[in-house]
């Protein structure tokens, strides 16, 4: 009994909202009616978006998608990047999480192309969010340390604090509360110094929720009613709810049912008045348990069947334990034995996907990526007298070993393709290699450079050569540097593989890569995102060295059913042989097949060509 009901006190609550006031919101109105500057209106849009998160739910979600459409209409994509960040916590708030995650990853494409570092970090964390709340530990982690890395950089104490707490909880879902206590602990005493009230009600909260898991109710019970005192000072009704929700569960084990249900109603009253879908059905199933506890089985049944709804439909697998468990027993209750069994056996077959022990397993895993992403990167400090024959001799051997290694890679790519368990050692591998290739080859490589620079003044006879050195190991750099966000990305948009391409040709003006357009959040695999990226380098290769273009553009899209890549040049065109094609043609077609797709070829003399690739989303989910 005690287990299954305190699943429920894991709430997150990460996001920082104020009490707004009517005069602001009507002088927000005031502003959309008046103005006649289509910026000055969107961002009005988006600010009364932000204004009402804290007052009601529908009415943000209102104002941040007019926001929305208001700013795709203008030029300014600062002003976008806003509009779709408030729209998306809006519908996070709301609990429709797939809308949520679609809205915060348009944004942070923007803020990442136009170098909006505290704003992509801002994102991140609510991104974490909607991950955390789909159950998808280990993207809400990656997002969490990241935006924790660049807060903790720039020294920005209550955004560290955010953070933190946030990465407490995801560790309270992962079953390590040692490690969810020492991040709240920590994010209180930063939040408390920094006076921040509203904040501070939400870490009491998943204080509480910590010391109610390990059976320390009195401890967790003295953080809920500092959380209620806290919360009603600074007006937060999500705080306030969700610690009364919880002291409701207390109530529950200790057989004090009447005021368990008294305190559940107060808690759903509140929810219900903010719009608060995914929290009202936690609530109700709450109020469930405590109305079962009474003997109540009918009106029991009718929270649970209230609350199964959205949490089927949003895979609140946490949720959806619980309610199969009091609804097998409400329906034991009234007799019918049929529905009980049924239950019965969602909530058997429900609760074994989902093991506190590979939870466990999880949060290990990452407290080690997160351990090291916090690290920088070091570089190895070596003499700086080194003849260039010993330098020289460095380079290649270096060379070699990158090759060697991205070639046993490719290998054991292809060869593990098809079983999942082996897939999921290729993985570690990846991984490992991806920091060798980083800490240990990156390192030699960087002081080889170095070493060339230092070397060149006072060498004069071998200045070609140590320049042709050093131009070689700067491109090897970049190279690696791909290779290795490549190996280390297993789960990659399209929108992040867009930006991602802008970057590495950013330095080449003849080459333009243009944004992506719908549908952009679709995720690439490791190998599909680097063999897509290698078909990208030798058709811009073929167009830069064969064709002698000018200019080259690439365009990558896709829709439900295919990604499309178009590469267009003005080169001079080119002219078959007897319907042959050289090695490089070749070889991207030859690519292409690898993943069920199509590759078409318009070229003409003098007038340029184009090649259109398109690669067939369906027998991509099945090769990748």
């Amino acid at each position: 009994m005690l287990a299954g009901w305190l699943l429920l006190a894991s709430t997150i609550l990460p996001l920082t909202l104020a009490a707004q006031t009517n005069t602001e919101t009507d002088s927000l109105k005031n502003i959309i009616h008046t103005t006649s500057s289509d910026k000055e209106k969107a961002t009005a849009l988006s600010d009364l978006c932000w204004a009402y998160l804290s007052i009601s739910i529908d009415s943000a979600l209102h104002y941040g998608n007019l926001a929305v459409l208001a700013s795709s209409q203008i030029t300014d994509r600062k002003i976008e990047a806003q509009a779709r960040n408030d729209y998306g916590t809006a519908l996070l708030l709301k609990g429709s999480l797939d809308a949520a995650l679609s809205e915060l990853r348009k944004a942070l494409e923007i803020r990442t192309v136009i170098k909006d570092y505290s704003g992509s970090a801002s994102i991140r964390l609510k991104l974490g969010n909607c991950y955390y709340k789909a159950g998808k530990l280990d993207s809400a982690m990656q997002q969490f340390t990241s935006a924790l890395s660049y807060y903790e950089k720039e020294n920005k104490a209550f955004e560290t604090a955010q953070v933190k707490g946030n990465i407490g909880s995801l560790y309270f879902t992962m079953g390590n509360y040692s490690k969810s206590i020492e991040y709240q602990s920590q994010s209180a005493e930063l939040l408390e110094s920094l006076n921040k009230i509203y904040e501070l009600s939400n870490t009491l909260v998943n204080i509480g929720n910590t010391y109610l898991k390990k059976k320390d109710s009195s401890n967790a019970e003295l953080h809920y009613q500092k959380a209620i005192t806290s919360a009603t000072t600074a007006g937060n009704k999500y705080a306030h709810s969700a610690a009364l929700n919880n002291l409701s569960n207390i109530q529950i084990g200790r057989k004090e049912f009447t005021e368990a249900i008294k305190l559940a109603q107060e808690s759903i009253e509140l929810r219900a008045s903010m719009g608060m879908e995914g929290e009202l059905a936690s609530g109700r199933t709450t109020l469930a348990i405590a109305l079962n506890s009474t003997g109540n089985y009918q009106k029991a049944l009718e929270e649970l069947k209230l609350a199964q709804p959205f949490a089927e439909s949003n895979g609140l697998t946490e949720q959806l334990i619980s309610i199969y468990l009091q609804s097998a027993i409400a329906y034991g209750g009234i007799h019918q034995a049929d529905s009980m069994q049924h239950y019965l056996g969602l909530y058997e077959s429900t609760k074994n996907s989902f093991t506190e022990n590979e939870m466990i397993k999880t949060s290990a895993e990452l407290e080690t990526r997160y351990q090291t992403a916090r690290k920088d990167s070091v570089l190895e400090q070596n003499k700086a007298d080194l003849r260039f024959r010993n330098l020289a001799l460095a380079g290649i051997s270096v060379l070699f070993v990158l090759s060697l290694a991205i070639a046993v890679l490719y290998y054991k790519q292809q060869k593990l393709r098809t079983n999942q368990q082996q897939m999921a050692q290729l993985n570690e591998q990846r991984m490992q290699i991806s920091r060798e290739l980083h800490d240990n080859i990156g390192s030699y490589l960087t002081f080889i450079k170095s070493s060339v620079e230092q070397l060149e003044p006072s060498v004069s006879t071998a200045t070609t050569a140590l320049h042709n050195i050093r131009q070689l190991t700067d491109e090897t750099i970049s190279e690696l540097r791909k290779t290795v966000w490549l190996m280390n990305n297993p789960e990659v948009s399209v929108a992040e593989f867009n930006s991602k391409l802008q970057d590495y040709y950013k330095k080449i003006p003849k080459i333009t890569v243009h944004p992506t357009g719908a549908h952009s959040e679709l995720i690439l695999g490791s190998t599909l995102s680097t063999q897509l990226f290698r078909i990208i380098q030798e058709a811009v290769n073929n167009a830069m060295k064969h064709a002698e273009a000018e200019s080259v553009s690439i365009q990558l899209q896709n829709n439900m059913e295919a990604i499309n890549l178009t590469i267009r040049d003005n080169g001079k065109g080119m002219v078959s042989k007897d319907g042959q094609i050289g090695s490089g043609l070749r070889n991207l077609r030859e690519r292409v097949q690898e993943f069920s797709g199509k590759l078409e070829i318009f070229s003409r003399p003098n007038e340029g060509t184009s090649l259109q690739i398109q690669l067939p989303i369906k027998q991509l989910k099945q090769s990748v």
